[in-house]
């Protein structure tokens, strides 16, 4: 075989390595999609649907769930629906944006969490601040809240995002 067929015999190898390589990264691409828009894995528990409260009382009482969600946006949205905020945020101790329901919301992470480190819990504005613990470090809270949240909507709103870091962060 001379020099030419032997070029040719190698570059006909490395087209088919690469067709190979191609189908094979194809075809997990395709099971990691079809794994990813599954909605539940299987076994794993059905939440029943809540009955709706006569009273008309917030929808403290039900759970959220981040697997339900989707992706750390959506258990903030989530969050805010169950608590009555216009918005949500949560940011770092020094002021980096994790998530939030609203837009551009890297500068409001960097002031109320600035304030948050200088002891301040509550704005003017209508913003409440919490801080909660997470792998040794703190993560603020910014709520919008249409009113004053009282002890207990603190309480289960830090619950809430306990379960939010946890699955999420």
């Amino acid at each position: 075989m001379d020099s030419t067929g032997n070029t040719q015999f190698f570059l006909n190898l490395l087209m088919i390595a690469a067709v190979v390589g191609f189908a094979g990264i194809t075809y997990c691409l395709a099971r990691i999609f079809q794994t990813l828009q599954r909605p539940d894995p299987p076994g794993a528990p059905v939440t029943p649907e809540e009955p709706s409260d006569p009273a008309g009382s917030m929808p403290l009482l039900s759970d959220t769930d981040p697997r339900s969600t989707g992706s750390l946006e959506g258990s903030l949205g989530a969050i805010s629906e169950r608590h009555g905020l216009s918005s949500f945020t949560l940011a770092t101790v020094d002021g980096l944006l994790i998530g939030s329901t609203r837009p551009g919301a890297e500068d409001e992470a960097a002031r109320y969490s600035y304030l948050y480190t200088q002891g301040k819990l509550h704005d003017e504005a209508g913003v409440e601040l919490l801080g909660v613990p997470h792998h040794g470090e703190t993560v603020v809270g910014i709520a919008h809240p249409s009113e004053h949240l009282s002890a207990e909507q603190m309480s289960t709103l830090e619950q809430d995002i306990r379960d939010t870091l946890q699955h999420w962060v």
